[in-house]
């Protein structure tokens, strides 16, 4: 199923955590669940709004991995829908 997440920093109250090292756990040693694909991940440059990530997930639980895993960030999870393909669908140009 396709979702979109709006992530934020969570204000720290101490030392942070290496999230470099951390990133590369998840995307590339395999701390990311099978089932999670991500789609897009977006951020606004220079700005305090949340960044955007579209993902597919095969369970619920792999959601509750993904927002454990990453403690660092408020997530705000939703399922989505692609409305640039139902928009193809109708016969519109997206491009």
């Amino acid at each position: 199923m396709l979702y979109i997440a709006f992530a934020k920093n969570r204000p720290h109250t101490g030392a942070g955590s290496d999230m470099q090292a951390k990133s590369r756990k998840w995307w590339n040693e395999g701390a990311r669940p099978a089932g999670m694909k991500t789609v897009a991940f977006f951020g606004a440059v220079g700005s305090a709004t949340h960044s955007v990530i579209v993902f597919e997930a095969a369970n619920h639980e792999d959601i509750r991995t993904m927002i454990n895993y990453w403690s660092e960030l408020d997530f705000d999870v939703h399922p989505a829908v692609d409305l640039a393909a139902v928009f193809r669908k109708q016969g519109m140009h997206v491009g």
